[in-house]
């Protein structure tokens, strides 16, 4: 699975109709470990994480990669 920090998040309380009942969630933007691998964009499970927090990727949900904060 993929790790990486936080670069930036935000918590959504009006969401799609597809993701209603999960409101509030956090997005989060995750630099990647690794030379080159980038950025991508994902939700957290579990507690919210903070700009900087080391996180590793748990599941994929509907294609969205969902990550939680590093032990």
């Amino acid at each position: 699975m993929r790790t990486g920090i936080i670069y930036t998040d935000t918590i959504v309380h009006l969401a799609p109709e597809k993701f209603a009942a999960d409101v509030p969630y956090q997005v989060v933007i995750v630099s990647l470990d690794g030379e080159g691998a980038g950025r991508l964009t994902a939700r957290i499970a579990g507690d919210n994480v903070v700009i900087g927090d080391r996180v590793r990727e748990v599941e994929g949900r509907d294609g969205i990669p969902v990550f939680q904060k590093s032990a």
